[in-house]
């Protein structure tokens, strides 16, 4: 794992989210998506009001800010910051937290905004609040367990990462199936051609990309791979979740991708430090907390009136609303296009779900072969053990996070806490049964099940969403913009929040030069043009 920050982007060098990114936009004509300088307002006296404190809401006050504009963000929550930001303590003492929602970051160019931003923030708060970056460790698989179908190691235990790697029969699941390849190995061969592709000839390599953007990830297995149904089960059983594999073909190529080539780091002492900090530097002053926002409406001068919950109103000259679509939708609003409605209802964000647990000890690092960091593969309720990279050796209490999403993640939904900890506990036992008493050891534990919060979970969409609804999505509503990492290219990353509010600042403010908070150069000074109307040509005919 390096030590160090990766460089910047070469300037120049091309990004297949930014391809698709330009290829999705070229297929609905729709204004006010790309930043239009006519008309563009002063910013000195100008009043924004961004309606959310996640990344997406809070960046886009520094940017604006850092512009001269006035701004105010309103926060629903009235404890905390950050949105899907959210670092669980259970009490002060250190490593006693988990990652309730973001907890990693990986090292790839096009992350490099979250990185810049780090680096600005740690220039201007104090060295108590300053954000310091450590290793994440996605696997260690010599200690990582794997407990598919039941199936135990030639030692009567659950096998490990490695060992399930060398005897994929060993899984339960036929030679067919398997092929004598891992579930990864298999999954890196369904993408590897459009990679070499891309590597080669990145028009060519995009152009095949998209051809099938119509497809769920499935489809494309089933249908132009000929896979079996036991061969997609299995390969999505050991590398993602039940039923995700129904997502859009092109989003989970992408993805693939980014766990196929990053490093990884996450943040000392919490990831919710990287949003702590950035309003730190906005100012507490142009933050509110508890301010539930029930509707927008126009006023006579061309600004928008702002109503809460508690039966307040305040008007901006403009406003963001820096919310996913099922949070946006509840809120009153002027009658927008049937377009972006339809986008806001369709959109699709995939439920996640996490519980995090204390034990008085960190005693998936003292078994027989222990785990430092990374996390297990189950086809248990909860799915994916997945183990601490921080305070790796200490003695006393730890803390463990179970971690599913999709079908899996709802399948939790109805359970009561004290049924959701049975079933976790039950879960960890059947791992780690003869080699500790999960329960004996067992503290407290935290839950937080997205389905059922503001966001619902996070974007991941259904074929032919990015094509269809993404770039209307992204338009803005007279004097109303849009942020969310739903609509940037970076589905589920922090660095698509940060991405989506650039956008919104571009747009409302007419100034395309707006550039990323401490930019370094990057991936968006590629010309895609060529690209794009490669791919259109490619595809069905299209002029």
């Amino acid at each position: 794992m390096p030590s160090k920050m990766s460089a910047a982007l070469p300037p120049g060098r091309p990004s297949v989210r930014r391809a698709y990114e330009a290829w999705a936009a070229s297929h609905t004509a729709v204004d006010g998506v790309a930043p239009s300088p006519e008309n563009a307002p002063d910013p000195a006296g100008l009043s924004v009001g961004i309606v959310g404190g996640g990344m997406a809401g809070l960046y886009a006050a520094l940017l604006l800010q850092l512009r001269g504009v006035d701004v105010h963000v309103y926060e629903a929550n009235p404890t905390r910051l950050g949105g899907r930001v959210y670092t669980h303590r259970f009490n002060e003492e250190p490593n006693q937290y988990f990652e309730a929602g973001a907890m990693r970051l990986p090292e790839i160019p096009e992350q490099q905004p979250v990185f810049d931003l780090i680096g600005y923030l740690n220039t201007k708060v104090p060295t108590e609040e300053q954000i310091e970056l450590i290793p994440y460790i996605l696997y260690d698989d010599s200690g990582n367990l794997c407990y598919v179908n039941g199936e135990l190691g030639p030692d009567g235990q659950p096998m490990s990462v490695a060992y399930a790697g060398e005897h994929p029969e060993a899984l339960g699941f036929s030679a067919a199936a398997t092929g004598g390849l891992t579930a990864q190995a298999l999954l890196d061969s369904a993408i590897k051609p459009f990679l070499d592709l891309l590597e080669d000839d990145f028009e060519k390599g995009f152009t095949e990309l998209v051809k099938y953007d119509d497809l769920s990830f499935r489809a494309y297995l089933a249908m132009v791979l000929g896979w079996t149904e036991e061969r997609i089960n299995y390969v999505e059983v050991m590398t993602s979740q039940t039923n995700q594999f129904q997502s859009s073909f092109t989003e989970l190529v992408i993805e693939s991708m980014d766990f196929s080539q990053a490093h990884w780091k996450s943040i000392k002492n919490g990831m919710d430090r990287l949003p702590n900090a950035l309003a730190s530097v906005v100012g507490s002053e142009n933050i509110s907390m508890g301010a539930r926002v029930v509707s927008i409406d126009g006023t006579q001068s061309g600004g928008s009136t702002i109503s809460f919950a508690d039966g307040r109103s305040v008007e901006h000259d403009r406003v963001i609303m820096a919310l996913p679509p099922a949070a946006l939708r509840m809120i009153e609003t002027p009658q927008w296009t049937p377009s972006k409605n339809h986008a806001i209802r369709a959109l699709h964000f995939e439920p996640l779900y996490k519980i995090g647990m204390r034990f008085t000890s960190r005693f998936w690092e003292r078994v027989g072969a222990p785990s430092n960091g990374g996390q297990s593969i189950t086809d248990l309720p909860s799915r994916w053990f997945v183990y601490p990279s921080y305070g790796i050796g200490d003695e006393g209490e730890g803390v463990l996070l179970l971690y599913s999403w999709m079908t899996d993640a709802v399948a939790w939904l109805p359970q009561p806490m004290d049924q959701r900890i049975d079933f976790a506990l039950r879960d960890l036992q059947t791992v780690y049964e003869g080699q500790v008493d999960v329960r004996e050891e067992f503290i407290e534990a935290f839950t937080v099940n997205w389905t059922v919060e503001e966001s619902t979970g996070d974007a991941m969409f259904f074929p032919g969403q990015f094509k269809n609804l993404f770039n209307i999505a992204r338009v803005p509503e007279g004097n109303v913009y849009f942020a969310g990492e739903h609509l940037s290219v970076h589905h589920t990353w922090i660095v698509g929040a940060l991405d989506s509010a650039l956008l919104a600042v571009q747009q409302l403010l007419g100034a395309p030069d707006v550039e990323p908070v401490g930019h370094s150069g990057g991936d968006h000074e590629y010309d895609y043009t060529d690209v794009v109307a490669a791919a259109r040509a490619a595809r069905h005919g299209e002029a």
